[in-house]
């Protein structure tokens, strides 16, 4: 296994790392009977805190300085270079690092819309991949930000409304 390999190794370790502690997530949910066997949301709480929280999260220091990494992938490695397997695989992993922490909030929105819907997990790629652009992901993330906000006071409203 070469470099290249390696730095991919580590960085799919992360997100491999991640992918499990949501699954462990939507499986305690789905116990507790809020979420269904295809990982959406029963809960309008869990969907009114989800909303909340992801759309917060769009505004903080830490998304940025997390997509500050992730829009420029060459630049930080470039920063961290070091010759090897090991180092290589570090590279890897704290680039993936940086990206969980871009993404992991929009990740857990599949836990509204169905984490096997794949229109909605395909759409949120879609974002995901566009908001890491460099030239256009910086028009992108706040609005999103007031988007799920504005979804999540609507949730709320719904929830007084039908009575839930």
């Amino acid at each position: 296994m070469g470099p290249a390999w390696s730095r991919l190794s580590g960085y799919g370790a992360v997100w491999l790392v991640f992918s499990i502690l949501a699954a462990g997530l939507q499986l305690g949910l789905a116990k507790a009977g809020a979420m269904t066997g295809a990982g959406q949301s029963l809960s309008p709480w869990v969907s009114v805190g989800l909303l909340a929280a992801a759309g917060a999260y769009q505004f903080s220091t830490a998304k940025e300085a997390c997509l500050s990494k992730c829009r420029h992938p060459l630049m930080f490695f470039v920063e961290h270079w070091a010759p090897g397997l090991e180092p290589a695989f570090a590279m890897g992993a704290r680039l993936g690092v940086w990206c969980v922490g871009c993404c992991w909030l929009l990740m857990l929105l599949g836990l509204i819309g169905g984490a096997m819907n794949l229109m909605w997990m395909g759409a949120a790629t879609l974002f995901m991949v566009f908001e890491k652009l460099p030239e256009i992901g910086r028009y992108l993330t706040r609005p999103l930000g007031v988007a799920l906000m504005i979804g999540a006071a609507v949730q709320v409203v719904s929830v007084f409304s039908w009575g839930a």
